[in-house]
């Protein structure tokens, strides 16, 4: 059978109960406006069934009626709070569609997979996490604060949250090498935890013995405001922390530091 042959694929319940991926071949032209209508309205006959992952990575031709048939089709699942989008599309058709404005209107993805985990980001509002560990070394620490900022702004936060998240992580990371095991041979976790309304730092370091006592005592002190203010030298980043974040805990013991703190999306 040629490839041009216009085709539509039904999976179902691969990603969710509410999702359901078309898979179309072919070419997307008039004659098929019939067929095409009548698939995406079978894809939408499921209970609460909203979202709709077209894959077109087989198609070669998408002529303005289809197109207009998907906006039709997108606009219904809107209005009950979901989505049609567009996965595999190839560069070619991508590049005609962007020049037509459809990319301000349709997601397009790179494949099903993107299309699933966008759906599971902005639908279902799963969590993402990302893990790092690195030397325990102050040099380390711009690339992981700028790593944090860039996973802020790719996952939808405004520039200020993200020069916020980065500026906590700066400070964290900063923390956690002075006061903790450096060298090399020493490592740093961080696990950065986002979703849709919140981003999640969680800094682990390895103790220094030598500095256990000195460290507690300036917790102790901070946690007292002590020396939080502005005008004390020590405490500062601390005091910095807490005003850009939504909430902070410091766990301390012979083994390691844990410093947990959540930054609330504003934009």
């Amino acid at each position: 059978m040629s490839t041009n042959v216009f085709q539509a694929e039904l999976i179902s319940d691969t990603i969710g109960p509410q999702v359901m991926i078309i898979r179309f071949c072919g070419e997307l032209d008039s004659s098929c406006i019939g067929e095409l209508s009548k698939c995406i309205e079978e894809a939408m006959q499921g209970e609460k069934r909203n979202f709709i992952i077209a894959d077109m990575t087989g198609v070669t031709v998408l002529c303005s009626a289809a197109l207009g048939e998907f906006m039709g089709n997108r606009k219904r699942l809107a209005e009950n709070g979901g989505d049609l989008v567009f996965a595999g599309i190839n560069r070619d058709l991508k590049q005609k569609l962007t020049l037509m404005g459809a990319n301000k209107i349709f997601s397009f993805f790179s494949d099903i997979r993107s299309a699933a985990s966008a759906y599971k980001w902005h639908f279902q509002k799963k969590a993402e996490t990302v893990t790092l560990t690195f030397p325990s070394s102050l040099q380390m620490v711009p690339p992981v604060r700028q790593m944090a900022s860039r996973l802020a702004r790719k996952k939808g936060y405004g520039t200020r949250d993200a020069f916020r998240i980065e500026t906590i992580v700066d400070e964290v990371c900063n923390n956690a090498v002075e006061h903790g095991k450096e060298g090399s041979d020493n490592e740093i976790k961080i696990i950065l935890t986002m979703d849709k309304e919140k981003f999640d730092i969680n800094v682990i370091n390895i103790s220094d013995p030598e500095k256990i006592a000195s460290l507690k005592s300036f917790l102790d002190q901070a946690e007292s405001k002590k020396h939080t203010g502005a005008d004390q030298k020590r405490g500062r980043g601390l005091a910095l922390i807490r005003m850009l974040s939504n909430k902070m805990s410091v766990e301390c013991s012979e083994d390691g530091t844990n410093v947990r703190v959540t930054k609330i999306r504003e934009e």
